[in-house]
């Protein structure tokens, strides 16, 4: 039995993750059709608490998933052994964007793989509703098609309108683009110029040149004559990419439109901001007690 203390509530998980893993015996897909999951993680407190949680809610058998671990950390003792995990230790080199960026490159990984979703640590989910059936990977890469070609769960209206990357769907049109960002394809902005490289193409040595390569993914695939979609119900205005203002960032407490983001809303919440504590509490607590390995049966 595994105690959770986030040094607010403690409660039990009632199977361990190898448990939970056992679930998924059975469940398939042709390797042509299983989306590739990439969670990069870095140790925090919180992250680990994070990772704790998709283990127990997110992992699933009808995905191939890397866990990216930057950093020192004894992190991969918690992530099961299977035939559809790899994990991945790395140094705590080029920020989140530019170790996916690395891993999918490596060996042409991301040829192998029509569709894709790349998350961190910094959130915490899935959260499912216990009246839902549904995966969660497929409601993030449903959302895809032969226009839209990016999804995240947020919009970050400034610098520019921008989906966040804290989660990432694409297929592997947008990927091939994300990969290799052709000539010219970066905007200047107050993080970088239009020599630099966005999205998953190159090595990031600073936060700044990091942010830049988030902000500058959703300009890549707008160039491109895509279109690209978040999970936040406010996106659902067809003019709010090209028209917010406000809120410049909804991730932070009481900024999303004077309230918060519900984690049902967008399946994944931002968890290292403080950001409503008690509720986010409630629903860890929820979630691990009641539901763990959903996932098995949701995703097939």
């Amino acid at each position: 039995m595994r105690t959770w203390n986030d040094n607010r509530l403690v409660f039990f998980c009632s199977r361990s993750p190898d448990e939970i893993f056992s679930l998924g015996s059975g469940h398939s897909a042709s390797s042509s059709e299983r989306p590739l999951i990439l969670y990069a993680y870095k140790e925090t407190e919180n992250a680990r608490q994070n990772l704790e949680f998709f283990i127990h809610q997110g992992l699933h058998g009808a995905a191939d998933f890397v866990f990216i671990l930057n950093g020192e950390t004894d992190a991969a003792g918690w992530i099961p052994r299977a035939d559809n995990v790899r994990i991945v230790e790395r140094p705590n080199a080029c920020y989140d964007l530019g170790a996916y960026g690395e891993v999918l490159r490596e060996g042409g990984l991301w040829k192998k793989y029509k569709r894709f979703i790349t998350l961190n640590a910094s959130i915490r989910g899935p959260f499912i509703p216990p009246w839902s059936d549904k995966c969660w990977s497929d409601a993030y890469l449903e959302r895809l098609s032969d226009d839209v070609k990016l999804v995240g769960m947020t919009v970050n209206c400034g610098p520019t309108p921008h989906v966040q990357s804290m989660i990432w769907a694409t297929d592997q049109v947008g990927m091939e683009l994300m990969l290799y960002p052709p000539p010219g394809a970066s905007n200047p902005d107050m993080y970088g110029s239009d020599h630099d490289l966005v999205a998953y193409g190159g090595c990031y040595q600073d936060l700044v040149k990091a942010i830049h390569a988030e902000v500058g993914a959703t300009a890549l695939i707008r160039g491109a004559g895509y279109n690209v979609s978040a999970m936040m119900a406010a996106f659902e205005n067809p003019t709010y990419i090209d028209d917010c203002k406000l809120p410049v960032d909804p991730l932070y407490d009481r900024q999303y439109f004077g309230t918060n983001i519900h984690p049902y809303e967008t399946i994944f919440t931002k968890a290292n901001r403080d950001i409503d504590p008690l509720l986010i509490d409630l629903m860890t607590k929820i979630h691990v007690s009641s539901q763990g390995g959903r996932s098995w049966d949701n995703c097939r």
